[in-house]
């Protein structure tokens, strides 16, 4: 009879334990590389083209940006922005602020910043953590905190445009927010 109750417990913790490992933070279809944004920032992101693009490439013309889009990972178009007059120079400087086409907050998860040139698309993964809703997305494994992840910066390839990004601003979370401002004023004696 001993023998069994020890099988038992073991079973239920073996159960548990497996259990508890398959719901945990970890997207399956994780990327290997991206940055982490919590909800209340703006991600701000700009288009590099390094010399060795130009020597790989063969050519002295500097691609172009029509516009860019944010999409998950599986490809549906969450916002999009085009230029009205067509492309502009590679310089701009373009920020998404997490909000999708129909002007709501996008939810947290995995998505990918897509800017579109002359020369093709370049894009680059990113995590959008919740920052205002203390209990969104709770599950066993993570409790009712935002899973804290780092980031996992992409390498810079040799040779191809890339995209830099950045934190916009950090907006407050429920609206309201507070500023104070000093002026001083010098007289000469």
């Amino acid at each position: 009879m001993k023998r069994f109750g020890w099988v038992a417990l073991l079973l239920v913790v073996a159960v548990s334990v497996g259990g508890w490992a398959q719901c945990g933070c970890e997207d399956p279809e994780e990327p290997t590389c991206y940055l982490t944004f919590q909800s209340n920032e703006t991600i701000e992101f700009s288009l590099i083209v390094p010399v060795d693009y130009f020597v790989c490439h063969g050519t002295s013309v500097s691609p172009s940006v029509w516009g860019w889009r944010a999409e998950t990972l599986d490809g549906v178009v969450v916002r999009t922005f085009a230029y009205p007059r067509g492309p502009v120079g590679r310089w701009v400087t373009m920020e998404w602020d997490l909000y999708d086409d129909s002007g709501y907050l996008v939810d947290p998860g995995w998505y990918r910043i897509v800017v579109m040139t002359t020369d093709g698309d370049v894009s680059y993964p990113v995590l959008i953590l919740e920052r205002c809703r203390p209990c969104w997305g709770c599950w066993c494994g993570c409790g009712c905190t935002p899973c804290i992840d780092c980031d996992v910066p992409c390498c810079i390839p040799f040779g191809e445009m890339y995209l830099s990004l950045a934190v916009g601003e950090t907006r407050s979370c429920y609206g309201l927010s507070f500023s104070l401002h000093f002026r001083f004023e010098c007289e000469s004696p």
